[in-house]
């Protein structure tokens, strides 16, 4: 930055001598398209699980601990866009919202139906997306945590590592052992009790 800056001080513009002088350093640029889509990701995420929340806070339907569960996964999907993006501007990125790769998991042409499930069904689609954002984040992780120099970025691997990957670990494990404990509970004599007991467990630990 400073080479420039001095050679062409007094001969042009100043701002044509900017483009080293940025936040950008070591291979995060390399992977600032993928994570705009997976900022992108993290924005559909939350819609979806709104969309599962509203469903169960139905006078119909109405499971509050479900309804909870939904919210506070759509916050966090939310919050980690939002997180996501101020870490990319902190390394000299630039987000671009028009960049999405297929996404299996948000497929216009299904009905509207596919958010609105049943409890376990429910359960097992929230899995599935869980899932998807801890892969995406280990397939970026695997890019900046390459042996290739021109890719290698610890800062960017750990950023990855403590704010998503751990986490998703924890989120997924949740909610693969709701699924196991609900599928078992509903091989009872009484389902629609056992549901209804389950999501009042859900709703109070949820609170607590």
């Amino acid at each position: 930055c400073y080479g420039d800056v001095s050679q062409r001080c007094g001969t042009i513009p100043v701002e044509s001598a900017n483009s080293n002088c940025s936040a950008t350093y070591g291979a995060a640029n390399k992977v600032m398209l993928e994570m705009s889509n997976y900022v992108n990701t993290h924005i559909t995420r939350s819609f979806q699980y709104l969309l599962m929340s509203t469903h169960f806070s139905s006078y119909e339907k109405n499971r509050p601990g479900f309804e909870k569960l939904y919210r506070i996964l759509s916050d966090e999907s939310w919050d980690a866009a939002f997180d996501l993006i101020k870490h990319m501007t902190k390394r000299g990125g630039k987000m671009d919202f028009n960049h999405r790769v297929a996404d299996n998991l948000a497929d216009a042409e299904k009905p509207a139906e596919t958010y609105e499930l049943y409890e376990l069904a429910s359960l097992a689609r929230a899995l599935d997306i869980q899932k998807s954002l801890a892969e995406e984040a280990i397939h970026i992780h695997h890019r900046v945590a390459s042996k290739d120099v021109d890719h290698h970025d610890p800062e960017v691997s750990q950023y990855l590592e403590e704010r998503f990957i751990e986490k998703h670990a924890d989120t997924i494990r949740n909610l693969a052992g709701h699924t196991s404990d609900l599928k078992n509970l509903l091989k009872s004599p009484q389902p629609s009790l056992n549901v209804f007991l389950f999501d009042e467990y859900l709703f109070n630990k949820l609170s607590a």
